[in-house]
């Protein structure tokens, strides 16, 4: 396949346009049947890692409440992409639909940092609205973890009052750091890593890739559908292949610099952050199987955990103070090498 450059890589279809969602069946086979049964929680944290389509399962559960008579099979979520209410939804201007996310400042050119309390006072405003299509009002707080500490308290009077016919849907990458109280009124739904074939044959439909490309970026995934999207779009293949080189020279006594070389440049720009990225977490799953038993896998897997979590450590440390005084990648990736060498001179038995 030929290179791809930031400016050539396509653009994805974003979660509340989406139509499809994959790996999810026997999830919103349950989820249908508690809508149909009326077995409903005002409250719903959908959780699970970035990309995992959990902002997709959101805007699914959104449509089949706002108009359960679009629903286009007994057993599952999917509503039609020529319907209103997929149109509506699609468009973020469904009436009965509100979306809780972090605002785009027209003066600095960039979205805020986080969910306000004033997002989340606008939220509670809405809910206590009477719905205009007669049905139920839906919130999706994407993601809940950016709330501040007022937006959050704010959400959580929202959850012990719900007004009836209400739904609010968190989405939330790591909800252990949600106040508990909040977890504590919302129903949890963990999205499960999906098989890496299910992944691979999305990534090369919808982005024809090759199926060896496919499978490879699949598998730098980890089960994560939107991951590995976002790796295929733009420079994350190239990522993953940086990363898996770099490993196998610091682990085999290879050329390390030759690997940093294609970090360099506008396209190594887009391939760092992902490269840094799939780099830590190569390092974080080794050490999570090695200490607890599960079975070896990469060239990482001889390596004692506690010096891959050190290396881990270490590695994002630089990886951070180079972003803010933007050194060298090279220099940087060297010096990551180094690290991740000197993890490996003490091996598990």
């Amino acid at each position: 396949m030929a290179e791809r450059t930031p400016d050539s890589a396509p653009a994805l279809t974003p979660p509340w346009m989406r139509e499809r969602i994959v790996g999810r069946d026997a999830l919103e086979a349950r989820l249908r049947a508690a809508i149909d049964q009326g077995d409903l929680s005002h409250g719903w944290l959908l959780a699970g890692p970035k990309g995992a389509g959990k902002a997709t399962l959101a805007y699914r559960i959104a449509r089949a409440l706002l108009d359960p008579d679009a629903l286009a099979a007994a057993d599952s979520l999917q509503v039609p992409a020529d319907s209103k209410v997929f149109r509506l939804v699609a468009g973020k201007a469904h009436p009965d639909l509100f979306v809780a996310e972090r605002l785009f400042d027209e003066k600095t050119g960039r979205h805020q940092t986080e969910i306000t309390v004033e997002t989340i006072r606008n939220l509670t405003a809405f809910l206590n609205r009477t719905a205009s299509q007669g049905g139920w009002r839906v919130a999706v707080i994407d993601a809940a973890d950016e709330m501040n500490p007022n937006a959050a308290n704010a959400l959580l009077k929202a959850l012990e009052e719900p007004p009836a016919k209400t739904a609010l849907l968190l989405v939330s990458h790591a909800p252990g750091g949600l106040l508990a109280t909040i977890r504590s009124r919302c129903r949890r739904i963990d999205l499960r890593p999906v098989a890496d074939e299910t992944v691979a044959a999305l990534v090369e439909n919808e982005l024809s890739f090759s199926a060896a490309e496919a499978r490879r970026v699949a598998a730098a995934a980890r089960g994560r559908p939107g991951y590995a999207l976002t790796l295929a779009a733009g420079e994350g293949a190239e990522a993953v292949a940086a990363a898996e080189g770099f490993i196998a020279a610091a682990v085999e006594g290879g050329d390390l610099s030759a690997v940093a070389g294609g970090l360099t440049g506008k396209a190594g720009g887009e391939r760092w952050p992902l490269f840094v990225a799939l780099l830590l977490e190569a390092l974080r799953e080794a050490a999570s199987r090695a200490a607890t038993g599960a079975p070896p896998a990469g060239l990482l897997a001889r390596a004692a955990p506690p010096r891959l979590l050190e290396a881990h450590d270490r590695i994002g440390a630089l990886a951070r103070r180079g972003e803010a005084v933007n050194l060298d990648r090279v220099q940087l990736a060297l010096a990551m090498g180094r690290i991740l060498r000197d993890a490996l001179q003490s091996r598990a038995v």
